[in-house]
């Protein structure tokens, strides 16, 4: 990767990696909705008070991420894996900028009404580009452990361990998401596993790029 400026791609990336950690808003404006009901996309809903810092933070890391795509493109010659985790970067990007665009009206964890109207609000599209960040990490995560298996150091190692549990952590929440949708059953809270899975991929941003330097330079 000597040809890519990896010095502005790490900063590049580790900014998206602080920004799409909404977890810290979360804990500066002390907790506003039930850890356990609420998702973490609900901070960016219209009638709650973080909505406009939400959706700053996730506008600005999923065009950090698609600067990072496009910034990386060179690496692209190098490995096909690497052009295949460049290419769900853009689309984790894309989803996450346009998960910001399309804020939700309300908060369903917090207000019965809103659950009720859900439906025909804004959340069914805030949920086609929720899914579309969601089905990007998880191919940023299969395609950075594909390329981490050829690295045989500790730190590559651990970014795959990383990687392979933001692929899980992320599809058993996909997956658990769409069968309540599908059956209209409550499984159990999603909060929880939702945060566990953000965080997952907020230090995955921001570690991925020198396991993947450190791998396809080996």
């Amino acid at each position: 990767m000597v040809t890519v400026p990896y010095r502005l791609l790490r900063t590049v990336m580790v900014a998206a990696g602080v920004l799409y950690c909404s977890l810290l808003l979360e804990a500066v404006a002390g907790y506003p909705l039930d850890v356990h009901q609420s998702f973490l996309s609900e901070l960016g809903a219209r009638d709650q008070a973080t909505s406009p810092y939400a959706r700053a933070m996730d506008l600005g890391a999923g065009v950090l991420v698609l600067v990072a795509a496009v910034l990386g493109r060179p690496a692209a010659r190098m490995h096909r894996d690497v052009a295949g985790l460049l290419i769900s970067s853009a689309v984790f990007g894309a989803g996450t900028l346009f998960d910001s665009l399309s804020p939700m009206d309300c908060a369903p964890s917090a207000d019965a009404a809103c659950r009720a109207a859900a439906e025909f609000s804004a959340l069914v599209l805030h949920e086609i580009t929720s899914t579309l960040a969601g089905l990007g990490s998880i191919a940023m995560g299969i395609f950075a452990f594909l390329i981490l298996r050829r690295s045989g150091g500790g730190r590559g190692r651990l970014v795959a361990v990383l990687a392979a549990a933001v692929v899980v952590t992320q599809a058993w929440l996909g997956i658990e998401t769409g069968v309540e949708v599908l059956t209209g059953n409550d499984l159990h809270p999603p909060g929880i596993l939702q945060r566990v899975s953000i965080l997952l991929v907020c230090v995955f941003l921001g570690t991925v790029l020198p396991g993947v330097r450190h791998a396809c330079s080996r």
